[in-house]
């Protein structure tokens, strides 16, 4: 009888022990160490100061980065970060983005460097009716010169970026957008050593409207993933303005 006793109390035990490491389990799942496996979209939103109308927010999956990654097709709430038309501002931040679903993440997204606002529809609108994410963005690299124009001079030539609030040493893949625009211009990104050129699309033209993709990212042990834009060739006019629309950034598995 002590026996069968012993035997059940030491069941119960074990029962107990795999109870408690499934709720564990499952609230770490739903818990913060979980947020960072989301799909996270970035772009700004900059408002027309020049009256009504121009694409609204963005929203949904990108054809071109979801071609690179279907993983970024899962986008459907976008980070659409404010930013004031035609001022400069210096070394903005922007924490707690959501994730796909609208959710928060704790995540922040910050610049180092001065940079302008930037909304292209008021001046080209043809280009933009059915494009919500390419017609606003960050510019720098400009006005620079002795006859300035934009904001004025003070635009820095490169800037540095972190996304912090990730998961440590875990790897990610990033989509990084570029602009369209009347003429063609570009910039540098570099990116744990790898430097790509993104872009500034013209409109109309037969290659489209695309990006960069950095499929192997590794965030560090603090949880952050940091990379340097560089403006390309002369800041004396908007020739070679850097024009930076967003990016998408999500967790890959390691195998």
């Amino acid at each position: 009888m002590s026996s069968y006793s012993g035997n059940g109390r030491l069941y119960l035990a074990m029962t107990l022990l795999a109870v408690a490491a499934l709720t564990c389990s499952s609230l770490t799942a739903q818990g913060p160490s979980h947020r960072s496996a989301r799909l996270i979209s970035v772009t700004f939103d900059i408002p027309n100061s020049f009256g009504a109308g121009g694409p609204g927010p963005m929203s949904g999956p990108e054809p071109s980065a979801t071609a690179a990654n279907s993983l970024f097709g899962a986008a459907d709430v976008w980070n659409n970060l404010p930013a004031a038309f035609g001022v400069l501002i210096e070394n903005p931040s922007w924490s707690n983005l959501l994730d796909h679903k609208g959710r928060l993440t704790g995540v922040t997204f910050s610049i180092t460097g001065t940079v302008l606002p930037v909304n292209l529809y008021p001046f080209i609108p043809s280009a933009y009716v059915g494009d919500t994410l390419r017609s606003r963005f960050l510019a720098w690299n400009s006005w620079n010169g002795p006859v300035f124009g934009g904001a004025g001079p003070g635009e820095s030539t490169t800037i540095h970026w972190t996304i912090s609030g990730l998961q440590p040493n875990k790897r990610y893949a990033m989509f990084v957008y570029g602009a369209v625009a009347d003429i063609s211009r570009s910039f540098d990104m570099t990116i744990a050593g790898v430097t790509m050129n993104v872009p500034t699309y013209i409109f109309g033209s037969p290659i489209g409207a695309g990006g960069v993709y950095f499929p192997n990212l590794f965030s560090d042990s603090q949880g952050s993933i940091s990379g340097d834009a560089l403006g390309v060739g002369n800041d004396a006019t908007a020739l070679n303005e850097a024009n930076w629309v967003g990016f998408q950034l999500v967790e890959t598995p390691l195998f």
